[in-house]
């Protein structure tokens, strides 16, 4: 389950990916996480270990912990979530916000026409899929943001995407038996428009614009995936 110490480990990495942590950089003190973030010392002891483990830091001890070099940095494990739990699902599209709207506002500066192509590919498919009345996109509909992520130049946002798997699009399994299908398109019908927005702001090389739309899409997928378990209480 993606918890509060994911939280910490995502805003570090993302900070880290933006530039505002760069290797040799000293992180914020205990005290400062905890007011930053919302959480316990525990939870930030926790994260700085997780990190410590894939050689994304280094603590030196009596003056603090540090970032180490990209090159020996290991991917960040995450934690099986369970895709039945609401609470789960939630979690992760939580974690997710941060972490792909990073990744789209680096994909919009960096992309090329290869990068572009992908993306718009996975983007036909899901519609061509909607097209013939199917709701079966979620193949997809992670394949969207994984090349999203590629296309941000950075493999961390792609290792963690690919590591989560069906986890990147678990809407279809909260979705209740008696929910119909016609609801369950019109649902994918926003979802649709809003990869659009993020491709289209990608496409202008517009980074605020591709962080806000991809922020955005997972606020509401996060929303719509309240209303339906909401439908089937």
């Amino acid at each position: 389950m993606a918890s509060l110490t994911d939280k910490v480990v995502a805003s570090l990495v993302a900070d880290i990916e933006h530039g505002i942590l760069r290797p040799g950089d000293k992180i914020p003190t205990e005290v400062a996480l905890m007011k930053q973030l919302s959480v316990s010392r525990s939870v930030v002891r926790e994260a700085v270990s997780r990190l410590q483990a894939a050689n994304v830091v280094e603590t030196r001890h009596g003056i603090g912990t540090f970032i180490r070099a990209s090159e020996d940095r290991e991917p960040v494990r995450l934690p099986d979530a369970d895709l039945s739990n609401l609470l789960d699902i939630m979690a992760i599209i939580e974690f997710r916000i941060d972490l792909e709207g990073a990744a789209a506002a680096l994909a919009a500066s960096r992309r090329t026409d290869a990068h572009l192509k992908q993306i718009a590919a996975a983007l036909e498919r899901f519609e061509a899929q909607m097209a013939n009345g199917s709701t079966s996109v979620l193949q997809h509909d992670v394949e969207f943001h994984l090349q999203i992520a590629r296309a941000s130049g950075n493999r961390y946002f792609y290792d963690v995407l690919s590591q989560m798997g069906r986890a990147v699009s678990p809407r279809t399994r909260l979705r209740p038996p008696e929910l119909a299908e016609l609801d369950q398109l019109e649902r994918l019908r926003a979802v649709l428009s809003e990869h659009k927005a993020i491709y289209q702001a990608i496409v202008r090389q517009d980074s605020d614009d591709a962080r806000a739309a991809m922020r955005l899409h997972l606020s509401n997928s996060r929303e719509r995936l309240r209303q339906v378990h909401g439908a089937s209480v």
